[in-house]
């Protein structure tokens, strides 16, 4: 028999166990919203593989997309597409609102873009 407590703890058998963080590290993509420290609201969407990588994406107040990879330091969403071999003509063709990824670009890389 299974009992679930309000703060994440169950009883399996009598046993008392908390299930909480097994939940949370199970792969799969999750979405939520947070405050950062001006209180402004900040979009992540997680996506956890089942061997245990995690990429985070990042959509901040400025609407610029950042990504994380197991919680390291955060990058472009740009620079990353560009690190996977994709160059700045290929990802502005193909996604649907490229003037979300111009954000990070300055004047000589949106001119060097538009000639290639």
């Amino acid at each position: 028999m299974l009992l679930v407590g309000q703060l994440g703890t169950s009883i399996v058998n009598g046993i008392y166990r908390i299930v909480i963080n097994q939940i949370l590290q199970s792969p799969g993509i999750y979405y939520r919203l947070e405050l950062d420290h001006n209180r402004i609201s900040v979009y992540t969407g997680t996506i956890i593989s089942g061997w245990g990588g995690r990429l985070e994406l990042e959509i901040d107040r400025k609407e610029r997309i950042w990504a994380r990879v197991s919680r390291k330091q955060k990058i472009s969403i740009l620079v990353l597409s560009s690190a996977m071999g994709s160059n700045l003509r290929e990802i502005l063709e193909n996604v649907c609102y490229p003037e979300i990824f111009l954000f990070f670009l300055t004047e000589k890389e949106k001119k060097l873009g538009q000639k290639k």
